[in-house]
């Protein structure tokens, strides 16, 4: 019998200003052409939908990085401002301020094709994560004071140099920029999950699940290790008990038709090792060799999946599909006698809860 035990210590220091603990409401203003403009949008809405936070977008003409770190009146639904520069085809500038702008994140992103959609992506990823470490107390970018003196240290100055000597190595000037970032909190979400399989016309299985996933760009690859409860066969006076366990990966497509609710197909491909062992009650049974049966399965899935803050729960059915026919044997002095047979398209139900690092 395999036994599963997952010990998950969260740290957390405490936060500077109060956040909500659920979802709410993100500014979003945005400098840059219409098709930026759109590409930022449906990007952001996207993801920001994955941490239940509605974005609310204002498009201007420029974005000025002093009227950034400028107090805002408290808004109850507001958890934070975000100020998006796309205005050039060199560099995007990411802006993000706490609702009380105590504090001031800025990250540039260099483009090398313009605003594309690697470059959207990127920035909906940066911005998902920042606002998921505000939700979650954590301290992100500089205080505003430190900010603003940034940018007067910036600033051009008019400079008085001594003559140099004509050919004479110059060194560039050094500014110390507002670039200020953080290690943004993890898009891995550890996960649990009870599974209910079709295994043949008589025999439900039951299986654990233990897995994480990532959210990369569009799409969440998840790896997974599992374990069934022991099922029992006989045929004839030969019996046997068969235990499988294996590992999974998987990758999926999730979509937000609303804020908190997401639609999930999936693909997934797992190798599964049974255990067949002779039942008690036949002691002249031996099993068959190999002792330990490998079989691949394919999966192919759909889940629906709500969000509560940062948790969430998520119901899924689908079918393993075996990649090729099985069937469980036991040898008894001459003879080989079959115990089982599974489908070899196993339907199933299950469900997963998941809460981000």
């Amino acid at each position: 019998m395999v036994i599963f035990s997952v010990v998950t210590s969260l740290l957390g220091g405490r936060p500077l200003f109060a956040m909500p603990p659920g979802s709410g409401e993100v500014k979003v203003v945005v400098a840059g052409n219409d098709r930026s403009f759109a590409a930022i949008a449906r990007s952001l809405t996207e993801s920001l939908s994955f941490i239940a936070v509605a974005p609310r977008f204002e498009r201007v003409a420029a974005v000025d990085p002093r009227s950034v770190a400028e107090n805002h009146q408290p808004v109850p639904s507001l958890l934070a401002y975000l100020w998006i520069d796309a205005a050039t085809d060199r560099e995007v500038t990411l802006y993000i301020t706490d609702a009380a702008t105590q504090r001031v994140f800025v990250r540039r992103i260099s483009l090398d094709h313009g605003v594309d959609a690697v470059a959207v992506e990127g920035l909906a990823f940066v911005a998902q994560n920042s606002l998921e470490a505000l939700m979650a107390g954590k301290l992100i970018g500089m205080s505003r004071d430190d900010y603003e003196h940034s940018l007067d240290a910036a600033a051009p100055r008019t400079v008085v140099r001594p003559p140099v000597a004509e050919n004479a190595a110059v060194s560039p000037p050094v500014l110390k920029g507002t670039n200020q970032s953080f290690a943004p909190t993890s898009s891995w979400r550890p996960w649990a999950g009870y599974e209910l399989q079709g295994w043949n016309r008589v025999t439900i299985r039951h299986e654990a699940d233990l897995g994480i996933s990532c959210q990369c760009s569009t799409l969440r690859l998840g790896m997974s290790l599992f374990a069934t409860w022991p099922i029992q066969f006989h045929s004839g006076d030969s019996g046997a008990s068969l235990f499988s366990s294996g590992g999974r990966l998987d990758v999926s497509r999730p979509f937000s038709p609303t804020r908190n609710l997401r639609v999930v197909p999936g693909l997934g491909f797992a190798v599964e090792a049974t255990r067949v062992r002779p039942d008690l009650n036949a002691p002249n049974a031996q099993p068959a060799s190999p002792y330990f049966a490998l079989d691949p399965t394919v999966r192919a899935d759909l889940g629906m999946e709500h969000s509560w803050g940062r948790w969430s729960l998520r119901g899924i059915f689908g079918a393993d599909f075996a990649v090729r026919p099985v069937q469980y044997v036991i040898t008894r002095q001459t003879e080989t006698a079959t115990v089982a047979t599974p489908w070899r398209v196993r339907p199933f139900v299950s469900i997963a809860v998941a809460v981000p690092l």
